[in-house]
């Protein structure tokens, strides 16, 4: 059974590196938007569904994540199964290169500023130090309005290159947790049989210590 190959895989791996995320599903359109009527290999996902583990990588951020759909045994299809996964794998795969795309604009952008800045800085410092004769009033006039675009330029530059990438790599980080993702789905049968074997096994055990028989202590020997 499906469950059970599972869970002796689960066994496997060290419990504390694994983030589970389990999501019952009625049928398989949970998973997508209720508003697009496309087929499952272009639809859009469902926002509860993203908000859900993007909730879940908030709680824990550490080691890999599993993601299992359960959903009745009479309603599964192992084709649209591993087209869903497919798609899922995909969707996060084409947001890493959306935001390796955001990340190199934003970078080439605080760039552009901290160069300008630095340009309009020294322009201004070349106006400073320029005697300009009669036109000394204007020259002052455009040093006063150049330092402080000087500097505002520099420092939205910078903020470009240094924080918003760190914004967007934490974006990233989660995206590529769940690229890597494994995507199980399961029967709902299947996991209450799982259950209800596991709840049998654990009302057996103090059973089994109470019928256990005592050891009797060894009389002594008469010399």
């Amino acid at each position: 059974m499906e469950i059970k190959k599972v869970v002796a895989a689960e066994e496997l791996k060290p419990a504390t590196l694994i983030n589970l995320v389990s999501i019952a599903l009625d049928n398989y359109d949970d998973i997508f938007s209720d508003f697009d009527p496309s087929p499952y290999h272009s639809r859009i996902l469902s926002d509860d569904f993203l908000k859900e583990v993007q909730k879940r990588y908030v709680e824990n951020k550490h080691g890999s994540f599993e993601v299992r759909f359960s959903l009745p045994n009479a309603l599964r299809s192992a084709k649209t199964e591993a087209l869903i996964k497919k798609r899922l794998k995909d969707y996060f795969t084409m947001q890493l290169k959306n935001l390796d795309t955001d990340l190199e604009k934003v970078r080439k952008r605080g760039m552009a500023y901290v160069a300008a800045g630095f340009a309009i800085l020294a322009g201004s410092i070349t106006l400073a130090t320029t005697d300009a004769g009669e036109y000394e009033y204007i020259f002052k006039l455009l040093e006063v309005l150049l330092v402080p675009l000087g500097w505002y330029l520099l420092w939205v530059g910078i903020e470009k290159i240094v924080e918003t990438p760190s914004k967007l790599e934490d974006q990233r980080k989660f995206n590529t947790k769940f690229e890597n993702a494994n995507y199980y789905f399961i029967s709902e049968e299947a996991i209450v049989q799982q259950i209800s074997a596991t709840a049998t096994k654990e009302e057996e055990k103090p059973e089994a210590r109470k019928e256990a028989p005592k050891e009797q202590p060894k009389e002594d020997k008469k010399s």
